[in-house]
């Protein structure tokens, strides 16, 4: 497949040493954290962007110019276009809700939910977003295959990258999320993630619960979305089919991670979908190791973003896979795999943790030291400072940052960035 977001040579003498520049450093380096502990797994979740993981990289002058001009210049516009959409849209459902019933309320909730979350995905910056259909044979069209349309399934289930993915696909399916019981009553986003049907789920309350039986207070949230799913799938209605993400947390769009079997536990078809964000830039959208609030600020400096969403061939469960969920997660994910080209790793949430109390004790000790030079297990040595310098005046010196290359040993081009 086709690697739209493949880095390229640039004629330009600057460009081309960025790019060289650029895939040398990275290739070589995690950033301010330098080489990680051998128990450390993080290769998901790691940031190698100019930022780096939850934003302590060494920005240089020109960079950091540029972030407080935009801060006061470009991110209060975005914000603020971004809120009239939101609450536009709130405006829309307030009126939904008291204009009109079932079945026609739900086809206008969908309307203008694509309508309005496309218009936020403007305001952020996303004007090229791509929708591209594989086919079981591996090709690619632009246009809806024959069938798509009338494909029957119980949900959809995808990789996930970002708080952007929500939006993503609000814009084009508008389907419906598992959500904290909490988010139901935000102002504004709690009206709205009703008139998505989301599934609401009280954590605290059903691990305080004791279980009774399958049907008592204490139902797990795998068994509350196997009975949404196969509802969906064996009764007509317009129940909005629900989105979920297996792999249970947000990577940094090089790997894909072990599913959850809360997806699959429902034993009916699932329609399979891959996003691929373009990660060459400054910033990389994906929300891997950053916080949310500076995660947010910093989308809102940039100036625009490139995603492919890719519709996978949909995926019927075999007699096997509908008794063992977790084989039936496992192939969906081998089959995204195989198809996206984006490799499978072995990373779990609880390695995600682990890296981030890894971060925060190194963070810590850079405080404590009064650097923020890259760490090898902890340490600083005098080399690793003039590595630090030298990558430093490197990126000052080039425009933007970009992603190391992989060499490709054919002439096709690869479908993901390399890792």
């Amino acid at each position: 497949m086709q690697d739209i977001y493949s880095n390229k040579v640039l004629s330009d003498g600057g460009r081309d040493l960025e790019a060289r520049t650029t895939a040398r450093l990275m290739a070589q380096s995690n950033g301010w954290l330098g080489n990680l502990p051998p128990d450390i797994k993080a290769k998901a979740f790691i940031r190698r962007d100019i930022y780096g993981s939850y934003f302590n990289n060494s920005i240089p002058r020109l960079a950091q110019l540029r972030l407080v001009v935009l801060s006061v210049t470009l991110f209060p516009l975005k914000l603020f276009a971004c809120l009239i959409c939101v609450i536009s849209y709130f405006l829309v459902v307030l009126f939904g809700n008291i204009a009109f019933r079932e079945p026609f309320k739900t086809k206008y909730m969908a309307f203008w939910g694509k309508f309005w979350t496309r218009l936020v995905l403007y305001c952020l910056g996303f004007w090229s977003i791509k929708w591209l259909y594989i086919n079981a044979d591996g090709s690619v069209s632009n246009g809806h295959p024959a069938g798509v349309e009338e494909r029957h399934f119980g949900g959809y289930v995808s990789n996930h990258c970002s708080w952007v993915d929500i939006l993503l696909y609000m814009s084009r399916l508008f389907p419906s999320f598992v959500a904290k019981k909490d988010v139901s009553t935000l102002p504004l986003i709690g009206p709205i993630s009703k008139s998505m049907q989301c599934l609401f789920v009280d954590r605290e309350a059903r691990l305080a619960t004791p279980r009774v039986d399958s049907g008592s207070a204490g139902q797990g949230t795998s068994q509350l979305v196997r009975d949404r799913m196969r509802r969906k799938y064996d009764e007509p209605s317009a129940e909005l089919p629900m989105l979920l993400f297996p792999e249970g947390t947000t990577t940094n769009n090089q790997y894909i991670m072990p599913f959850k079997r809360g997806a699959f536990v429902a034993g009916v078809p699932v329609q399979p979908l891959v996003l691929k964000y373009d990660t060459s830039g400054r910033f990389s959208p994906t929300w891997d190791s950053m916080p949310g609030h500076l995660h947010i600020f910093l989308a809102m400096t940039e100036f625009s973003y490139r995603v492919t969403c890719y519709v996978l061939p949909l995926y019927e469960p075999s007699e096997a896979e509908k008794a063992d969920p977790a084989l039936y997660a496992e192939n969906v994910r081998q089959m995204m795999v195989k198809y996206s080209e984006i490799p499978a790793c072995d990373d779990t949430y609880a390695d995600k943790l682990a890296f981030f109390k890894y971060i925060i004790e190194q963070m810590d000790q850079q405080d404590k030291k009064g650097h923020r030079g890259p760490l090898v297990d902890g340490t600083t040595t005098a080399a690793n400072k003039a590595c630090s310098k030298l990558e430093v005046e490197a990126r000052a010196a080039v425009y933007g940052i970009r992603h190391r290359k992989e060499p490709v040993a054919t002439g096709a081009t690869k479908f993901r960035s390399a890792s």
